[in-house]
């Protein structure tokens, strides 16, 4: 009986051992492991605060990679996404001012026309869009014309960012290359 049980016991430890150590069948040939994407203008979100409205801004964000930004790659004159791909949005928690015009609580494209001196800031109501392929300017809430402020340093990716500057006053700004433009916005 003791050499059954013996027996039995070096039976499962072989059959143990030949599990563990059994090697895992190689790969084939054509197994192709995927290559992550690099996305060259990723989706990115800016929350902020002016008075007591919660303003975020959706956008992608290319970045500069050596290229002539302004006159080259976004055209002076024409309407630009204000970023990459998907129309910029901004989102506003409460109804707020702008260039002097009553925006209600919501959702819209922020667009621009980049020129050498000043720029057209466009608030629209179209958001959905890809570039400005389905722009139309009959959707335009408000436009409002501001003027570049030169950077110091390289902004390499272009970022916004909501920066209260009073009480019930602030700015939407994006930075790109070497170039700033403020949307002045007031809340109640």
């Amino acid at each position: 009986m003791k050499h059954v049980g013996i027996t039995l016991m070096l039976a499962l430890l072989s059959v143990s051992g030949y599990a563990q150590t059994t090697p895992t069948p190689p790969a084939k040939a054509d197994t192709v492991c995927p290559v992550p994407k690099v996305v060259k203008s990723p989706r990115l979100k800016t929350d902020g605060s002016i008075g007591n409205v919660k303003i975020s801004v959706d956008y992608s964000s290319p970045s500069v990679r050596g290229r002539t930004i302004w006159g080259g790659l976004v055209s002076f004159g024409t309407v630009w996404v204000t970023g990459g791909h998907n129309a910029t949005s901004v989102q506003f928690s409460k109804d707020v001012s702008i260039g002097g015009k009553t925006l209600k609580a919501g959702k819209y494209a922020l667009f621009t026309i980049p020129a050498k001196d000043t720029w057209t800031v466009i608030v629209n109501t179209n958001y959905d869009q890809h570039l400005a392929d389905d722009y139309d300017e009959k959707l335009d809430v408000v436009r409002v014309m501001v003027t570049p402020k030169i950077l110091d340093t390289l902004q390499e990716v272009l970022r916004y960012d909501v920066q209260e500057t009073s009480k019930n006053e602030g700015l939407i700004s994006v930075r790109w290359e070497k170039l700033v433009v403020s949307l002045p916005v007031k809340t109640r």
